[in-house]
């Protein structure tokens, strides 16, 4: 039975995944996916697969594997209230350490534009730019491939681009003021003065535009909160109920998730006409990437017990997006930001082991098997 049920365990993570993204291709239409309607349904789509993933971790925990002391499954699935502000912080501070080289260039490179610019944001500074009219028949910018986000839906949008990150993305949409404006802070239009806003009014208008935008909502929501509920909570319980070493389930269980972003190779091929052997290689840098951001995720959900800390990971990281090295070796501070890439990885690793210990969490749920 002990075999026998360990393969149906890995089934059921299977069956899970498949679930995840088969839901996403239920809707007729060919959309991309950064319309908003195709992005609308896919939020419903992935709540119906978050509504029956748990099933299999409740079967185990009920029938299959019924301990002598017998944990919750809101304990197994990470839902606790027992040091969830803890786990939340520290994970944030563990993002930040191993992103402060990226996020020294960040600050180096703000751009606060023009809150009426005829972009939509979202265009991520790690993609080709794709000028298609937002709203209309393709809707959308239909960007995508191996940046920025570890969605399996999303588009890898950078979130931290579409809030005014700076770098080359920025600069070809910086546009200076009309020839026949005058310069300076003052307009005057039909007789009155209009004062240009400041930096804190066109941040305000930028933040507006992107609480209506549904890619944001998307990945930085939808998407973290629908994988790490299905990928952490439903996967990672059901392995380690099986009896398999938790070193190993942090690393088995990310491959379920980044073989859930394959299916990007289509999108990229039908809706951005990009070669098949580019697609391909966009979807494996992607794989890898993805996979090696399930690896930490894991295993923060398992150190910490708490759903909580994987999705704050999460969101941090489809906020800043994939770090864009080749700018920062090129930008004139660049010996500063290898200097504080370098020091926040040894940090991060450093600080990574002692900063989960299952104790500040109080995890008896996975904490022994460390």
């Amino acid at each position: 039975m002990g075999q026998s049920a360990r393969g149906l365990a890995v089934l059921a993570c299977v069956a899970n995944a498949l679930s995840y993204v088969g839901l996403l291709y239920v809707w007729r239409g060919n959309l991309p996916r950064d319309h908003p309607t195709t992005i609308k349904r896919r939020i419903i789509s992935t709540t119906l697969a978050c509504s029956v993933a748990w099933l299999p971790v409740y079967f185990w925990a009920t029938r299959v594997k019924p301990m002598a002391a017998p944990i919750p499954v809101h304990g197994l699935l990470g839902l606790r209230l027992e040091g969830l502000g803890r786990a939340i912080v520290d994970s944030l501070y563990l993002c930040i350490t191993l992103f402060i080289g990226p996020l020294v260039y960040f600050v180096y490179t703000i751009d606060l534009e023009d809150p009426n610019e005829s972009n939509p944001p979202g265009y991520s500074q790690l993609q080709p730019q794709h000028p298609h009219p937002q709203g209309g028949g393709a809707g959308g910018t239909g960007s995508g491939g191996s940046g920025g986000s570890s969605d399996s839906w999303s588009s890898g949008y950078s979130a931290r681009a579409a809030a005014g990150g700076g770098g080359a993305d920025a600069q070809q949409r910086r546009v200076g003021p009309p020839p026949t404006e005058p310069s300076g802070r003052q307009h005057t239009v039909a007789g009155a003065s209009l004062e240009q806003p400041g930096a804190l009014g066109k941040l305000a208008a930028r933040v507006r535009r992107l609480v209506g935008d549904w890619r944001l909502w998307r990945n930085l929501v939808a998407a973290p909160l629908t994988e790490e509920w299905v990928f952490r909570a439903c996967m990672a319980p059901l392995l380690v109920m099986e009896g398999l070493p938790l070193v190993r389930v942090v690393l088995l269980t990310p491959l379920f998730f980044g073989a859930a972003h394959l299916h990007h190779a289509a999108e990229l091929v039908r809706h951005q006409h990009m070669p098949l052997g580019r697609a391909l290689a966009a979807v494996t840098f992607q794989f890898a990437y993805t996979t090696l951001f399930g690896w930490l995720a894991t295993f923060l959900f398992l150190r910490t017990g708490h759903l909580a800390a994987p999705l704050a990971a999460h969101v941090f990281c489809n906020w800043a997006g994939f770090p864009p090295f080749g700018e920062m070796w090129e930008h004139p501070r660049a010996i500063v930001l290898l200097l504080t890439t370098a020091g926040g990885l040894v940090t991060f690793v450093l600080q990574l082991g002692r900063m989960t210990a299952p104790s500040r969490y109080g995890n008896e749920v996975y904490g022994a098997g460390w």
